[in-house]
């Protein structure tokens, strides 16, 4: 498939909608409500190499189109706004260095994902391994790394969390190095 007529890479350069019609730009503007009550958006903004079970209309992620993803600035741009936008709705964002820290509503948000098991936690993990293939190993492992800080702060011990080893495992997926729980224990 050319860029152009990839779905995925149409529906990030404001080309084509999902497979209900929808823009990104109507995705990265629907409210907290509707981030939460709707669950076929995520496999949109962050596909990967692998059929969603939840979104059969899902694209899917390949060499061919990692590689044009990491060609096109749009694209880019776009992918960093679907994380500013899910990130505001985990109670999150980045600074322009893409250090990850806690917003004004992260503590009513931050209850969507820093509980022992949450659909959001599954969302959190596709967002990391997207971002992870596409070039975003910094911001992926610099989220990972804050995620895993709250959760500990929140007194949650990370064996608990049950995505937590799928959030390790979503941005060491292109890592040099393999990183394991014992990498992100925090001193008592």
């Amino acid at each position: 498939m050319t860029e152009a007529n990839h779905p995925w890479i149409a529906f990030y350069r404001h080309q084509a909608g999902d497979h209900r019609e929808r823009s990104l730009v109507e995705i990265w503007t629907m409210t907290f409500d509707e981030l939460e009550q709707e669950h076929d958006f995520i496999q949109w903004l962050f596909p990967l190499p692998e059929p969603s079970p939840v979104n059969p209309h899902a694209p899917l992620l390949d060499e061919q189109v990692i590689a044009q993803a990491a060609s096109c600035d749009l694209v880019q741009e776009n992918l960093l706004r679907s994380f500013d936008t899910m990130a505001a709705f985990w109670g999150f964002c980045r600074t322009e260095q893409n250090q990850i820290k806690p917003t004004a509503h992260y503590t009513t948000q931050a209850t969507k994902w820093c509980c022992p098991h949450n659909h959001n936690q599954l969302r959190i993990s596709r967002m990391l391994r997207c971002l992870t293939l596409t070039g975003f190993t910094s911001l992926a492992a610099n989220t990972c790394e804050f995620l895993l800080a709250q959760v500990d702060q929140n007194g949650l011990s990370l064996s608990t969390v049950s995505a937590v080893p799928y959030w390790i495992d979503a941005i060491t997926d292109e890592a040099p190095q393999e990183l394991t729980l014992d990498d992100f224990e925090l001193p008592e």
